[in-house]
């Protein structure tokens, strides 16, 4: 068997009770805060496998789950062009009693899951579901979902390429380390160098908006992942 873990560092545009960022409420609302239909994406396939969803539950213009503790962004003063006041002018303090309570215990019950299954099982994959904005380069970004991972880790790269070959099967355009290099800042890539020489995967799922935003879309996605990741799940290993 191969363990699952299934993760949404985006999936809310929302801040914790009281704090105001100087942030408008339509860009709060905008992906420079949040990846819409990331979270239906996850949620679906998590009641479907019988799997809990790890899930950020604040807007990452308060903390940015897929960036490391030391990242520069991990609590960002821009967010997609847009600024964020209420980080301008944060001190050290600050920021770490920030992380320390809201970006700590995420990180950490991520690890704890897929360490669980690396002990139990000997191998993870764990999929980390973000949507992206197709109107940011129109030209290029004119596919469904894209599918991110590291090409150097040969136990990712087969998973990775499984998935991409059964999400065509199921009719959607897909694009491997498209629109983001699979290689950049985030907890999957983070978890990877952390584990290395284990047998964990870490892949993350981008949704076009044009897809997620659809009648029907994020489920399509979702239903497509859904028996992929069983049969990756049951094959022995």
């Amino acid at each position: 068997m191969i363990g699952l873990v299934l993760s949404c560092e985006h999936a809310s545009w929302t801040l914790p009770p009281g704090v105001d960022l100087g942030v408008a409420d339509d860009v709060l609302r905008s992906q420079a805060s949040w990846d819409p239909g990331a979270y239906e994406i996850g949620a679906r396939l998590g009641e479907t496998l019988g799997l809990p969803v790890h899930t950020g539950a604040f807007s990452r213009m308060w903390v940015d789950l897929n960036r490391g503790p030391e990242h520069p962004d991990v609590i960002p003063r821009v967010s997609y062009g847009a600024s964020v006041p209420g980080n301008a002018e944060l001190d050290a303090g600050a920021r770490e009693r920030r992380l320390a309570e809201y970006h700590a215990p995420y990180w950490s019950a991520v690890r704890r899951d897929v360490k669980a299954r690396l002990v139990s099982v000997g191998a993870c994959l764990q999929i980390s579901s973000h949507s992206f904005d197709p109107s940011l380069d129109p030209g290029s970004r004119r596919f469904d979902v894209g599918v991110l991972y590291d090409p150097a880790f040969a136990f990712e790269a087969e998973l990775a390429e499984r998935l991409q070959f059964g999400l065509r099967a199921a009719g959607l355009d897909v694009r491997a380390n498209q629109p983001y290099r699979g290689v950049g800042p985030g907890i999957t890539t983070s978890l990877r160098h952390e584990l290395a020489g284990q047998h964990y995967a870490g892949i993350q799922i981008e949704t076009s908006f044009a897809v997620t935003h659809a009648p029907g879309g994020c489920a399509r996605v979702a239903d497509a992942l859904a028996p992929l990741l069983e049969h990756i799940r049951d094959q022995s290993f």
